[in-house]
C-alpha cells in the first residue's frame, strides 16, 4: 500500500473526452435486472499494489459463483487513469479499477466509474466523514473507502534526546526545535519543505483548515490561494528562508542520503512512512518515532491525509452488483481487512478494523513503538480533509511542482507561488466546459 508515495511520479494530464459542468450526472449503477447477474460470473480487476492477489485469493475461495481476476496495469496513477478514460468510450474497461482518492473526480466527472449505494447500502456506520468524503459526491457514493493516511510526524528520538527536545506539539515548537537542531549543527536539519509533492502540501493545508475546491450543484469555487493556505506557504516559506529545514525534494538521491546520514532528523509525512523507510533509511531501523502532527493552536488534534484509494465499479461492468460486493467485503470486512493489512500493508478506513488484531505488530521499521498503530487509529478520527477533490487535481499538482520549485529556485515567497497554482486551476476547468469562479 503505497499510500501518497505514487505522488513523486511524473504527473501526466488527465484526458478530456467531453465538456463536463458537474460530477452528478454520471448515470445509474443498476441495470435491468437490478444488478445482479445470473449464473457464474468472472470480474475483472486491475490494481498495481503488491500483495493484492491474496485478498482476491480468499475472496474466490469464499466465492466460487463470482471469481476475481486480478492483473496489473501497464502504468500506475494517472498514467492509468488515462487509460481508464480513453477506454470508457470501446467498453473495454476492467469491472473494478483502484484509484487514488485525488484522482476519482476526475474519473466520475469522464462517466468512467458509476455510484454504488444501490449494492452497498450506508456506510456511515463503519467509516467516519472524512473518508467517506473521499469517495461521495453530490450524495452518491463511488467506492468505500480502502485506507486512511492522517499526517505523522516522525523524528528520530536518539537526536531529540541528546539535544533535550522532546516531539513539538505546536508548528511553534516544531520551528523552535528546527533553529535548535540547526544551531548545534549546520549541516542537520529537523526536516525539508518539498516541492515534488503536492498531496503533502495539499494535508498540511487541509489541517489549517483550507477547500480548495468547493461544489454546489454544476457551480464550481476553486480556492487554493486562500487564507490558511497561504499560512501554511508562509510558515515553510520562513524556514525555508532561515535555513532551518532542507529544500530537498522527497524522493530525490541526496534526500535518501540525507535521511539515511542524519542530515535530516525529522519527516513530516503519513500514516504509510514505515513501509518506505527501509528503502530510504535503512541504516536508521529502532531510532525514529512518530508522534502527532505540531498544530497550529495548542491542544487542537486536526490533521490532513497524505495518500489514500478506493477501488470503484466501473461503467463497462455488466456485473455492477457482484463487483460492489467485493469492493465492500475487500474494505468492510474483518477477512478482507486482514489481508490487506498483512499484505497490502494498508491501514483500513474502517473503524472497526483499525482495532483487529493484525494492527497490534507495528510495522517492522517501528518495532520499538509497538502502539504505532493505536496512534494511527487516534489520528485518523482527528483527519480533516478537503470537502471534495476537484476533477483536474493533477493539473493542480503539476503547477505546483511548477511554481513552487520556481520560488525556491528564485527564493520568492512560497505564498507568491499560490496565484499561479490558483489560475492553473480555474483555467483548466473552464476549457474542460466547468461552470467555476475563484
Amino acid at each position: 500500500m503505497l499510500g501518497g508515495y505514487l505522488k513523486r511520479a511524473a504527473i501526466l494530464g488527465l484526458v478530456a473526452t467531453t465538456a463536463v459542468t458537474t460530477l452528478a450526472a454520471c448515470g445509474s449503477s443498476k441495470d435491468s435486472s437490478g444488478g445482479k447477474s445470473k449464473g457464474p460470473v468472472t470480474l475483472t480487476y486491475v490494481n498495481w499494489d503488491g500483495g493484492m492477489q491474496d485478498v482476491v485469493d480468499e475472496w474466490n475461495r469464499l466465492n466460487p459463483d463470482v471469481q476475481v481476476k486480478l492483473s496489473k496495469p501497464s502504468g500506475t496513477g494517472y498514467t492509468l487513469y488515462n487509460k481508464l478514460i480513453t477506454n470508457n468510450r470501446a467498453g473495454t474497461n476492467p469491472d473494478i479499477t483502484e484509484v487514488e482518492y485525488q484522482a476519482l473526480p476526475a474519473l466520475i466527472a469522464n462517466k468512467v466509474v458509476v455510484p454504488i449505494d444501490d449494492y452497498v447500502g450506508d456506510l456511515s456506520g463503519d467509516f467516519d466523514k472524512a473518508s467517506l468524503a473521499q469517495v461521495q459526491f453530490d450524495g452518491k457514493t463511488y467506492g468505500v473507502p480502502q485506507n486512511i493516511c492522517p499526517m505523522i510526524f516522525f523524528y528520530r528520538k536518539d537526536v531529540f534526546d541528546r539535544l533535550g527536545l522532546k516531539a513539538p506539539t505546536t508548528w511553534d515548537e516544531y520551528a523552535a526545535a528546527a533553529e535548535t537542531i540547526h544551531q548545534h549543527n549546520p549541516k542537520q536539519f529537523i526536516g525539508n519543505f518539498t516541492a515534488a509533492d503536492a498531496g503533502w502540501f495539499a494535508g498540511l493545508a487541509q489541517q489549517a483548515g483550507a477547500d480548495w475546491w468547493t461544489a454546489s450543484g454544476s457551480k464550481w469555487t476553486v480556492a487554493i490561494d486562500d487564507a490558511p493556505t497561504r499560512k501554511v506557504a508562509d510558515y515553510w516559506g520562513g524556514l525555508v528562508q532561515k535555513g532551518l529545514v532542507s529544500p530537498e525534494p522527497n524522493w530525490s538521491p541526496q534526500w535518501n542520503t540525507d535521511m539515511n546520514n542524519g542530515t535530516l532528523v525529522g519527516w513530516v509525512s503519513a500514516q504509510w512512512a514505515p513501509n518506505q523507510l527501509p528503502g530510504i533509511a535503512k541504516d536508521t531501523a529502532g531510532k525514529w518515532v512518530a508522534a502527532p502532527l505540531p498544530a497550529w493552536t495548542p491542544g487542537d488534534r486536526t490533521v490532513g491525509i497524505w495518500g489514500g484509494e478506493t477501488e470503484a465499479v466501473t461503467a463497462n461492468s455488466k456485473h455492477p452488483a457482484e463487483a460492489a460486493k467485493f469492493v465492500k467485503w475487500m474494505n468492510s470486512s474483518a477477512g478482507g481487512a486482514k489481508i490487506l493489512i498483512e499484505k497490502v500493508a494498508a491501514f483500513p478506513a474502517s473503524k472497526a478494523n483499525q482495532q483487529l488484531d493484525a494492527l497490534k505488530t507495528p510495522p517492522t521499521f517501528m518495532s520499538n513503538q509497538p502502539d504505532y498503530n493505536t496512534l494511527m487509529a487516534q489520528q485518523a478520527g482527528n483527519a480533516r480533509t478537503f470537502q471534495i477533490w476537484g476533477p483536474n487535481a493533477n493539473v493542480t499538482f503539476d503547477s505546483y511542482s511548477n511554481a513552487f520549485a520556481a520560488a525556491l529556485q528564485n527564493k520568492t515567497p512560497l505564498s507568491a507561488a499560490l496565484p499561479q497554482i490558483q489560475r492553473a486551476t480555474v483555467d483548466d476547468m473552464k476549457q474542460r466546459g466547468f461552470d467555476v469562479t475563484g
